[in-house]
């Protein structure tokens, strides 16, 4: 959820709530007072009604004016306080309905006799007065979430429009590039953002440039001397005046510096990859690219005497990538369904519309099975392995947003690999 929509939502859930708590108070407040007023004309008709009965007792008590009714009847030896307030309904012959109506019941006494008298005031009035308040209560709720959505739109938009943009920036920021420049700002907050980042960006950009020198200077520097070693112990393999010892010995440096090259090679590919040098893709078809390494590694394959079996159902799929990380993705899976096979044993080639799913019969493994695409994790029953290739493999996938699982069952090692649509 976006910042704004977000900071939009807690004001107008916190507003809607606020205007409740405050609209029932106001509504309590405001029929308190009406029922005040009511109360107070009451009072004030008693008096004329008192004046009535006394003259007119009988005859001209439905003709008193601003008494809406009036209920006069024996009241016996009944005795009660001052008044009493109520409210109650009655039929209006009028309008031919019935209304709610506010009364003030008190005793009167003429002569022997007490009369219970009833004078009623309609509510009406006042129904209405609240109902047009709460009208406009709720239409000031309406007008204001309106002018929140209108301030949140437009106003507060552009006055978060730098901030934005600075997103944007760094979003397409790339250490191989320049740093991220931003433009001046006239908010503190946005003016200190803006340093920190500029700042930040530089650093990154410039480290990474040390980075990559000196990752090239030393895979430079190491290969001569690597390559000097390695002629230099070949020319005394083929010397004539060495006894088995010393041939022996000589081996095992030619093998090390073999090595050697081979782990600098490695490391060096990765940094690449984690520094997106190989930004050039081209359309590679899957099932080409998956026959054309089996057909490398055919040799291989059958020196072992691993059966393959293709299932491809992937409707011609093709990959858009880098053709050396393509070739770098499945030669590495590959060999490692055979390297770590069983004599004998059998390979699972098997390609969907969105999917690569490799198994290859084997051993459990003999680590943590989270452990598998870290660095120098190897099977150590294996030598030769530095245990770069499940990590070489999980940084090319990480570069073009694929997916990569693993598991073990019934003695086999099943790799997914879910392609994007």
């Amino acid at each position: 959820m976006k910042l704004l929509t977000k900071s939009t939502l807690y004001i107008a859930t916190l507003s809607l709530f606020l205007f409740f708590i405050m609209g029932v108070i106001f509504f309590q407040v405001l029929r308190n007072m009406s029922l005040s007023d009511l109360n107070r004309e009451l009072v004030d008709m008693k008096e004329v009604v008192e004046l009535y009965l006394d003259d007119y007792w009988g005859i001209q008590v439905g003709a008193l004016p601003g008494i809406d009714s009036l209920s006069v009847r024996p009241a016996g030896s009944a005795t009660q306080a001052e008044y009493i307030f109520g409210d109650t309904l009655k039929y209006d012959v009028k309008n031919e309905q019935y209304r709610t109506y506010r009364y003030l019941q008190y005793i009167s006494q003429k002569g022997e006799e007490n009369l219970l008298v009833r004078i009623y005031k309609s509510t009406t009035p006042t129904d209405k007065l609240v109902e047009r308040v709460t009208l406009m209560i709720t239409l000031m709720v309406i007008l204001f979430l309106a002018g929140i959505f209108i301030l949140n739109r437009f106003i507060f938009a552009n006055l978060w429009k730098d901030f934005f943009e600075a997103i944007e920036k760094l979003k397409r920021f790339e250490t191989t590039k320049e740093p991220v420049i931003l433009g001046e700002q006239d908010i503190q907050e946005f003016d200190e953002l803006k340093q920190v980042l500029e700042v930040m960006t530089r650093r990154l950009s410039n480290d990474y440039r040390e980075l990559k020198e000196y990752t090239d200077h030393t895979t430079h520097e190491l290969q001569t001397p690597l390559a000097v070693i390695k002629s230099k112990a070949e020319l005394l393999i083929q010397s004539e005046k060495l006894g088995a010892e010393e041939m022996k010995l000589l081996e095992a440096i030619n093998t090390s510096v073999h090595q050697l090259s081979r782990l600098n090679s490695t490391l060096t590919l990765i940094t690449r990859i984690e520094n997106r040098q190989f930004t050039e893709k081209e359309e590679i078809k899957l099932t080409g690219l998956l026959d054309r390494h089996l057909e490398l590694l055919e040799e291989y394959i059958g020196l072992r005497r691993i059966k393959v079996q293709k299932y491809y159902k992937d409707g011609g799929r093709a990959l858009f990538m880098d053709h050396g990380l393509a070739d770098l993705l499945v030669a590495n899976l590959l060999k490692n369904a055979i390297v770590h096979n069983v004599e004998g044993g059998t390979i699972v080639l098997e390609t969907g519309p969105r999917s690569l799913v490799i198994r290859n019969d084997g051993d459990p493994l003999g680590f943590n099975q989270e452990e598998l695409f870290t660095r120098f994790v190897r099977n150590t029953r294996r030598t030769g392995s530095f245990g770069l290739g499940l990590s070489l493999v999980k940084k090319v996938c990480e570069t073009y947003n694929f997916s990569i699982d693993y598991s073990f069952d019934k003695q086999q090692h099943t790799f997914t690999i879910g392609l994007p649509a």
